[in-house]
């Protein structure tokens, strides 16, 4: 239907007869001779000029023009002039140029719309524009998104391509395999499967879905960069991950990033910055306490807010101190208190505070002086000061820390103190392995707590580990490794278990699960057991990649058509009710409050027909 897009026209262009097609976005009548219509398409904008004196029946177009609403369709004709000197716009792409249009046709009429689209300062809530998706989606700001994304998957698949990998889909109608997230009854364990078959190299960029609470990062359904490896070592994933965030990043933004990243061990990432994922661009580090651990099984730790007694007032702490008790009540950390440095000493030392206990311990002999100098070592110690905020904490060894409490207060300080112009977060890519996780999990607060997998129980021990598998479990570390930037996790992955006798101990003896569970997973041990390569792979967040790309806050700007806060479709109104025809057909009945129970539901559906559904 058109010669050109908006985007192809130039100064080039100038006495050429085009043809355009696309959406109205406003019209402007400056008389009754000269009309000025900016038509866009998804390529770009254009300045249409209908004049009396040039264009044929110029009376009838211009009534069509003075009725139209805004975002109608429309298919003009004309020729590309050039604009007066003194009315080009050097903003616009087309600035220098404009369409001298003989004849417009309305190709379909938009209503009213519920909302506009491109006037930022009008558009409405979240629930609002995701119901009318597709309007929002004319956003100019989620055009870009979603274009950078497809060029960022255009980027992926190429380098993949270069690098020896095959693409391969695998089914998403499978049985449950629990694997560590909760999931839907339609997961994926696939890429095992296809080293077994020998392809060497797979990658898949995947549709997954994960049955998990909703937050900006998350999404129920969402897409990953899945890939795995046969013969390598952990080494080999991070260098071809590490080449290909390269390649995205020049591609997409002409930043040439450093490689290798920075290696740092989960112990390290908890102890210093209180979390798995740690933004490393700025200090506030935390400091262990190894004097005042009450026992072998406590950690003791704080952290120090440079200047934060003096910055802070009692109120704008409140958050802290709420955080601080929600973490006490659900166990995550055992005593967490705030102090102030001052020239006095330290203030809020009560009695069941970590520092008093510790200062007043019984049998010490020590009088008020000693006592404040054992203080002021442990002030010098973590470099605290008069005018200082410290938070003093302990914790069990037992629980795995991935996101402690002092980790908590270090974000929450940090943001606090960049309102205040305190803390400049410097504005630069630091990417970063983490390292070295423990391989398995206590599920409660003491030493003979049930392990559970850190991550997932496919996950191979260290070799150098693997003789503690049958001793002492819980100090076995394994070969997972997540990549980071600036505290937020792009993506995780680990050198697998391939020897099925090691994966059958896992699962049954370290692990006790179920003799259910563990037949859910007979085809994986099955597959090790037949001639499987080592190996190992990695999945990185595609929506997460190109949110941090376009500087999104939210992962629903960078998907085409998101879930809501609560997991709903707005705009397809799902998920929806099923009919009891729907259920009878799948045998499925629903139990009420009021019959406790049902009856195997019927339908029409012979048994025959029913076993090939």
């Amino acid at each position: 239907m058109r010669t050109h897009t908006c985007g192809d026209l130039n100064s080039g262009h100038v006495d050429q007869q085009v043809r355009l097609c696309g959406w109205v976005k406003n019209i402007r009548v400056l008389s009754e001779t000269l009309v000025f219509v900016h038509l866009r398409d998804a390529y770009g904008s254009m300045q249409l000029l209908a004049e009396q004196s040039r264009m044929p029946q110029f009376a009838e177009h211009k009534r069509v023009l003075e009725m139209l609403n805004p975002d109608t369709l429309v298919d003009v004709s004309g020729t590309v002039v050039r604009r007066p000197e003194n009315m080009t716009n050097d903003a616009e792409k087309t600035g220098q140029i404009e369409l001298l249009v003989d004849k417009i046709q309305v190709l379909n009429h938009a209503e009213p719309l519920p909302f506009s689209p491109y006037i930022k300062s009008k558009l409405p809530n979240e629930e609002a524009r995701l119901a009318h998706r597709y309007l929002d989606l004319r956003r100019p700001e989620l055009q870009h998104n979603i274009r950078l994304r497809s060029k960022t998957t255009s980027a992926i698949r190429q380098f993949m391509d270069d690098n020896g990998f095959v693409d391969i889909e695998t089914p998403m109608l499978f049985k449950s395999t629990p694997e560590g997230a909760r999931e839907f009854l339609v997961p994926t364990r696939f890429k095992q499967m296809l080293m077994a078959a020998g392809f060497d190299r797979y990658y898949q960029i995947a549709r997954c879905f994960r049955d998990e609470d909703l937050r900006a990062d998350r999404q129920p359904e969402f897409t990953q960069i899945d890939l795995e490896m046969s013969f390598v070592t952990k080494e080999d994933i991070q260098s071809v991950v590490e080449r290909l965030i390269q390649r995205i990043w020049k591609t997409i933004k002409q930043v040439d990033i450093q490689v290798p990243f920075t290696r740092m061990s989960f112990a390290e990432a908890t102890c210093k910055y209180g979390s798995d994922k740690p933004d490393t661009r700025f200090g506030l580090e935390i400091s262990q306490l190894p004097d005042l651990a009450p026992d072998e099984h406590t950690v003791a730790e704080a952290i120090v807010i440079p200047g934060g007694a003096e910055l802070f007032t009692t109120r704008e702490l409140a958050p802290f101190n709420d955080l601080i008790g929600n973490s006490q009540k659900n166990s995550e950390s055992k005593l967490t208190t705030i102090h102030k440095v001052n020239p006095q000493g330290v203030t809020g030392l009560g009695k069941s505070t970590l520092l008093s206990r510790w200062l007043t311990g019984s049998g010490d002999g020590l009088d008020q002086q000693q006592r404040q100098a054992k203080l002021s070592s442990v002030l010098n110690s973590i470099s605290a000061k008069s005018g200082d905020l410290m938070f003093v904490s302990e914790r069990s060894i037992y629980v795995t820390p991935a996101n402690t409490t002092l980790g908590r207060v270090r974000s929450l300080a940090a943001k606090a103190l960049q309102e205040k112009g305190a803390l400049t977060i410097p504005s630069k890519y630091n990417f970063l392995w983490v390292e070295d996780f423990p391989l398995f999990t206590r599920e409660s607060d003491d030493a003979h707590g049930k392990l559970s997998a850190t991550h997932h129980p496919f996950t191979a021990p260290v070799e150098s580990d693997l003789s503690l598998l049958g001793t002492d479990p819980a100090k076995v570390h394994g070969q997972h490794y997540d990549i980071v930037l600036n505290g937020v996790e792009l993506g995780g992955g680990s050198i697998r278990v391939h020897d099925p006798a090691v994966q059958s101990y896992i699962f049954k003896d370290i692990l006790e699960l179920s003799p259910r569970v563990q037949d859910s997973f007979s085809h994986l041990v099955t597959a090790l057991g037949h001639g499987c390569p080592p190996h190992g792979g990695i999945a990185l967040g595609l929506d997460r990649l190109v949110a941090i790309l376009t500087e999104s806050i939210s992962l629903r700007d960078v998907i085409a058509f998101p879930k809501s806060a609560n997991g709903r479709d707005l705009f397809m109104h799902a998920p929806a009710v099923a009919t009891k025809e729907q259920l009878a057909e799948y045998g499925i009945c629903v139990a009420t409050p009021e019959n406790g129970s049902c009856k195997q539901a019927t339908s029409t559906v012979s048994d025959s027909a029913r076993k090939d559904k």
